[in-house]
């Protein structure tokens, strides 16, 4: 399996198409491998299977989200959800602007009110990155085992304060049921009411005085990437409430959700999507190297 590629790389290669209207391509019915229409961008192909892109082909009609899809059908939609939005509404902010609000208002307008959205998991309002959202009760009801399952890969993209001494690590420290001052914190000792938290990390790029880490998690903690790098002695960049306090970098932490792989809830198809940063990030990743490289 070395050798074979996802769908939608081969589409870019192939069709000169960018990785977004590869996926879109996809996703429409508009591509096939062999004589079978594809609609998953992360299937993985073999150099020997014919790939054909058709263009003209009138595009299967799904409803229009008003977000970023790496991935939808009828039960199911992953989206990239941009920094600063909220997954799902505040306690008592049931007007609030998030992710499900706007998924709800999309699928309103074509299955009427009692559409159904809900979602699998959540990113924190300043991160960035894809979030997978049911758009039926069983798909919400088999995706949320799926979870607790463990059966979702999740790995991230941190920008932290410092360089770590390891190449790679695994940090497993429970974190505290009880909130101070707004926060979560590490529990203090075994006696402290905490949930068992473990996360993985491994250094993609180092620069003079922080780096570009890959990170996966066993579980899902509120703030787990967050609160665990902090305890490390490499808070995220950006990260005003577990890091520094002033944010010459931007207003949010640099943390993106890019790349969520698990088996359909309800089919058992591989669902495997990956998504890049967004430009803020990018843009910070870019200073950092044009800095690295006059050194």
């Amino acid at each position: 399996m070395s050798d074979h590629e996802r769908l939608d790389v081969r589409v870019v290669r192939d069709y000169g198409l960018s990785r977004r209207k590869a996926q879109d391509a996809i996703g429409a019915g508009q591509v096939d491998v062999g004589s079978v229409r594809m609609r998953d961008a992360g299937h993985r192909v073999s150099p020997l299977e014919p790939v054909s892109y058709n263009p003209n082909r009138r595009r299967d009609e799904t409803i229009r989200l008003s977000l970023e899809t790496a991935y939808q059908d009828e039960h199911l939609a992953i989206v990239d959800k941009p920094p600063g939005l909220l997954t799902v509404p505040t306690d008592g902010g049931m007007h609030d602007d998030c992710v499900l609000s706007r998924l709800r208002a999309d699928m309103t307008r074509v299955r009427g009110p009692r559409t159904y959205v809900g979602a699998l998991h959540r990113l924190d309002r300043g991160t960035s990155g894809l979030v997978a959202v049911a758009l039926s009760r069983e798909c919400h009801a088999a995706g949320r085992a799926a979870f607790r399952d463990h059966a979702f890969l999740r790995r991230y993209l941190a920008l932290v304060e410092g360089v770590p001494k390891n190449a790679s690590g695994t940090i497993d420290l429970p974190i505290a049921d009880e909130y101070e001052s707004g926060k979560r914190h590490i529990a203090r000792d075994e006696d402290e009411p905490s949930r068992h938290a473990i996360t993985h990390y491994r250094v993609k790029e180092r620069f003079p005085s922080s780096a570009l880490l890959e990170v996966e998690l066993d579980t899902g903690r509120q703030h787990q990437i967050r609160l665990h790098l902090r305890a490390i002695g490499h808070p995220i960049v950006g990260d005003g409430v577990y890091g520094r306090k002033e944010r010459s970098w931007g207003s949010r932490p640099f943390l993106h959700a890019c790349k969520l792989a698990f088996p359909h809830p309800l089919t058992g198809q591989p669902i495997d999507c990956e998504s890049d940063p967004p430009k803020d990030f990018a843009d910070a990743l870019k200073r950092l190297r044009a800095g690295a490289s006059r050194r």
